[in-house]
């Protein structure tokens, strides 16, 4: 069994890259550092608050009322100036 550098517990893998506990790489790290490295577990997904966060998109309300008034308009300058037939 191998123990971590930084926190001192004992790994159970001793392939280990990173401890399971504190998440500080290992020596074999260095060994490896050419492979890219996915790790997938909740003490990773826990950090996810430092990572980008989505940005919550404003809705403009004036552009819609703008809109509205653009087509009642066209729509009164049609009624007053459309053919208008007689039978």
């Amino acid at each position: 069994m191998k123990y971590c550098e930084h926190c001192g517990k004992q790994m159970e893998n001793d392939n280990a890259i990173v401890c399971p506990s504190c998440g500080e790489p290992t020596k074999s790290y260095n060994k490896q550092s050419d492979k890219n490295i996915i790790i997938n577990n909740s003490a990773s997904s826990s950090s996810s608050a430092t990572g980008p966060t989505k940005q919550k998109k404003h809705y403009n309300h004036l552009l819609d009322f703008i809109l509205i008034l653009c087509t009642a308009g066209l729509w009164i300058i049609w009624m007053l100036i459309r053919p208008k037939y007689e039978y």
